[in-house]
């Protein structure tokens, strides 16, 4: 459990009053005064408060003495007890019978790249062409799930992969449903967006990079997160003191920088049109 700003107020707090305490009564035994104990406790207790509250967020912040990949390791050792009790349903009603019905084969078309690169603009894009033309389709956004799905994890490499994790479950599911899932996330860690792949299909995965310069991500950031994150005011930001794994092989890769919005959206649906296409011969 992540301890929060209130939690190490209220333990500055009730610590500082058994400290202060503790010094009151030291003064008076050493002086012989109350009076003077009261005044040494007076005068250390607002201070030393304060203190003790920087100290604790100075700890929060360092990793010293932390084995998260055990704590991670323990975690899913926990699922994996929980999952052999539970047995997986069938239904027939699969995704097979919905892809008929929905007339279209559904795909992860996966966007990575920096923050400020483009993604989500070029996925309500692609949405939006998809939709005119007759696609059910359904958008997965960053900003979006982290208000909700993941609103309890935050951005340590740990909360990240477990951000990437849930959002692959999620595909999954609407890939079962039929749809076809556009999925915009920096996921910087290339061994995260392998385990979407593996999970949904390699067949059913369309990786996109979407490849700009994070001078001109910087330049686009309306929200200024480069600048907050380069004055550090926000910590593992993704470019900055965060790194980013490049994908190896995409499917698609979007020169945001260089090209038009028209021209990357061409590129996409040549690639796109011809996999949820159910005249394709695709493997399911």
């Amino acid at each position: 459990m992540v301890d929060s700003r209130l939690r190490h107020i209220a333990k500055s707090v009730t610590w500082r009053i058994v400290g202060t305490l503790d010094t009151m009564l030291l003064a008076w035994v050493i002086s012989g005064s109350p009076v003077t104990g009261l005044k040494i406790g007076a005068a250390e207790i607002i201070t030393k408060m304060i203190l003790y509250y920087l100290h604790e967020r100075v700890w929060y912040r360092l990793n010293f003495g932390l084995d998260r990949k055990r704590e991670r390791r323990k975690r899913l050792e926990r699922a994996k007890s929980v999952a052999e009790n539970i047995t997986k349903q069938s239904f027939k009603i699969n995704r097979e019978k919905r892809e008929v019905l929905l007339k279209q084969q559904p795909i992860v078309v996966w966007f990575t790249g920096l923050s400020g690169s483009g993604k989500s603009t070029m996925s309500n894009l692609l949405e939006n062409e998809l939709h005119e033309s007759g696609f059910k389709t359904y958008a997965l956004d960053g900003d979006n799930i982290r208000h909700g799905l993941c609103n309890d994890l935050a951005f340590t490499d740990e909360d990240r992969v477990e951000n990437i994790r849930r959002i692959g479950e999620v595909s999954k599911l609407f890939v079962d449903a039929g749809i076809v899932v556009l999925s915009s996330f920096v996921s910087p860690f290339k061994e995260d967006r392998d385990r979407v792949k593996h999970l949904v299909g390699e067949h059913r995965f369309i990786e996109v990079f979407v490849d700009c310069p994070i001078e001109i991500c910087e330049q686009r950031d309306v929200k200024g997160l480069y600048k907050k994150a380069r004055e550090g005011q926000i910590k593992n930001f993704t470019g900055i003191d965060s790194p980013f794994e490049l994908p190896k092989n995409p499917d698609v890769v979007l020169k945001t920088a260089g090209e038009s919005p028209q021209e990357s959206l061409e590129k996409l649906l040549k690639v796109v049109e011809s996999k949820i296409s159910l005249r394709q011969n695709v493997e399911v």
